[in-house]
Order: structure tokens, then C-alpha cells, then sequence
């Protein structure tokens, strides 16, 4: 006998029907295939699982149901804070959970803000400005080409081919669009021309890293600098990915040593990726980090962990292992015992 875990997610096609006016709205949820897949590996490994879209009727069932844990994939539908209100409703509830907690959550999807607090901890990232009107004269203190993006999106939304500019009459109209449109402020970042990196973390005090993955243009994409890892890219599955990367080992190290800085200085828990990207000289820079990583088949955790050799259920396991690590209570029951074996 296992636990009875409670699936939280938001689904592709429930997506509000006012958040569609841009054609990226639902890039960041999920499909039924991932619920679906998510869902028959915790069965696999000898849990009772409950679906629990997030919806009005969440509060209610989450009530009703008191999970031993809750399995949590939920994005939110809208703001700053929108990844931030499922765990927030089961702290309120106190029902464990898997993943970072609302604190973490909230400030790694505020891109400034986030930025800000791993340059305290000594993180380097680019040099950049929050940006509320597309003729801030702040802007003039950034060296070109500079990148722009919504401050509080992910899943590359707001990201598009032309998000590198290269001058200030273009820089304007770009931000007019991008302000118009996700109606939110951006982030205007000197640009990185060097490699990109994504880092998988799985665990807590002493995260296990993944094998590293670089992400490169595919045949029909830019070379170079030119490259964008796009809404675009993404949708058109124009990218290719190398994992492990190719990194000499002096490179490796750094990488791998800011990432873990990056998991702990913003307090992460259970599972994260860390993207970084090099600067002109070769230097690691911290690009941003997502808490709640996608686990679609094909996702980039979940293809960092084919690197590692683990199948998608024991990746599912490794995840559900570092949350209940964190509750005593379900650690010391003997029925868990069995079903971590599994």
C-alpha cells in the first residue's frame, strides 16, 4: 500500500479564454498526455493518485480528499504570483508537497527580482533594467545588442527570433509591443553571446546534477549568436539538444558549481533547472531558474534524466522521494518503505 497523492496541474485546453489573445497563452501548461504520464508512474510505484485541475473547485476537493501528499505541477492562470497559489492553498491546508514553497516560487518567476537576489549571493548574471516605458532614458546605460522579455513569464513566452536588438530605435518599438501585449513590465539584458546551458537539480540539501545540456540552433535555426531559444523555436521544434554537453572540465566545474549556488541561495526544494549562458569571454552567467520544470515526455528534465539513465518513473520517484524526505511523518511510515522500493 502506497500513499494517496493528489495531482495538481493546469491543463493546455482549460487555458481562460481572455489570456488567448497571444499566440504563446498556454505554452507553459499542460497536456493531458503529461497528467496522464505523471499520473502512471506514481501508480507504477504504488500510489493511490487523485487528478486536481486547478479550478475553482480545488479549495473544496483538496478538503474533501486530504491527500497524504500532493504531487504539484500547477502553473496558475495569471500574475506575478500565479505559481505561487497552489502551495500557498496547501500550506493553508497543511497537506505536504512536492517542489519549492509560494516564496521561492514567486521570486524566481519575477525575473528582476530574482536576478537581484543571486547577484547578492555573489551569482553573476547580465547586466540589465526593469523597464516600464519604452523611452526610460535608464536605457541608455546598456551596451548593445541588449535582449528583452517579460518580466514575469516562462516557458519562453514573450520570447520571440527578434528579442535580440540592436539599437535604440528598434529597442522602443520592440518594448512598445512587448509592453502592449503581456502587459507587464520587461527585462532589457546586455546580450550573451557565448553557449546555453540548462542544469537539472533533483534533491535538497545535497541536490544529485544531472548531465548538463547544451542547447543548440537545429538545421533551420541561426548559427552562432543569432540563435534564440524562442516561443518560435520551441513550438517549431527547430532546436537540438546535446546532453551531456560537451564542456572541457574547468568549464563543467563552473557550471555545475553555479547552479548549485543558484538552487541553494534561492532556497529551491526537491527539483529545479538552472539556465545558464556564457558571456563573451567564455564566463558562466545565470540566466533564470524554473522551480516547477516541465515533465512532458520530451521535456528537458525529463530528457536530462534519460542522460543519467533513469526511466520517466524512477525520475517521478526521485522527485516524490526529496519531498517526502521533508516530512518526517511520511518518511516514518513503514507502508512508505515498501512503496520507495518499488
Amino acid at each position: 500500500m502506497g500513499l494517496k497523492i493528489g495531482l495538481t496541474y493546469n491543463l493546455k485546453s482549460d487555458c481562460p479564454q481572455e489570456m488567448q489573445s497571444n499566440e504563446d497563452a498556454s505554452a507553459e501548461y499542460e497536456s493531458q498526455d503529461t497528467v496522464e504520464g505523471i499520473t502512471t508512474a506514481l501508480e507504477q510505484l504504488g500510489h493511490e493518485v487523485t487528478a486536481l485541475p486547478y479550478n475553482p473547485s480545488l479549495p473544496r476537493k483538496l478538503e474533501n480528499l486530504r491527500p497524504d501528499l500532493v504531487f504539484n505541477i500547477a502553473e496558475g492562470w495569471s500574475g506575478r504570483n500565479r505559481e505561487s497559489l497552489v502551495p500557498a492553498l496547501l500550506e493553508f491546508f497543511n497537506l505536504p508537497y512536492t517542489g519549492s514553497d509560494p516564496l521561492t516560487l514567486g521570486l524566481t518567476l519575477d525575473k528582476s527580482l530574482c536576478k537581484q537576489v543571486a547577484n547578492a549571493a555573489g551569482i553573476p548574471t547580465a547586466r540589465g533594467i526593469l523597464i516600464k516605458n519604452p523611452n526610460d532614458t535608464q536605457l541608455g546605460q546598456l551596451q548593445y545588442p541588449v535582449f528583452i522579455k517579460p518580466n514575469a513569464e516562462g516557458s519562453s513566452k514573450g520570447i520571440r527570433n527578434w528579442s535580440r536588438v540592436n539599437d535604440p530605435g528598434e529597442l522602443r518599438e520592440k518594448l512598445a509591443w512587448l509592453l502592449s501585449n503581456y502587459q507587464q513590465p520587461a527585462l532589457v539584458e546586455e546580450f550573451l553571446p557565448g553557449r546555453e546551458f540548462t542544469v537539472a537539480l533533483i534533491g535538497n540539501d545535497k541536490p544529485c546534477i544531472l548531465p548538463i545540456m547544451e542547447i543548440l540552433p537545429g538545421n533551420e535555426c541561426p548559427k552562432g549568436s543569432r540563435f534564440v531559444y524562442s516561443f518560435e523555436t520551441k513550438s517549431g521544434n527547430l532546436e537540438r539538444f546535446s546532453c551531456p554537453a560537451m564542456v572541457e572540465p574547468h568549464l563543467l566545474d563552473e557550471i555545475r558549481q553555479m547552479a548549485m549556488q543558484v538552487f541553494q541561495a534561492l532556497e529551491c526544494r526537491d527539483v529545479a533547472r538552472v539556465d545558464i549562458r556564457l558571456d563573451r569571454e567564455g564566463a558562466p552567467r545565470f540566466l533564470e531558474v524554473n522551480p516547477l520544470p516541465g515533465l512532458s515526455a520530451v521535456s528537458l528534465l525529463t530528457l536530462q534524466a534519460q542522460a543519467a539513465g533513469l526511466s520517466f518513473a524512477e525520475l517521478i520517484k526521485a522527485i516524490l522521494l526529496a519531498a517526502i524526505e521533508r516530512y518526517p511523518y511520511l518518511k516514518n511510515k513503514a507502508y512508505l518503505k515498501e512503496a520507495a522500493l518499488g
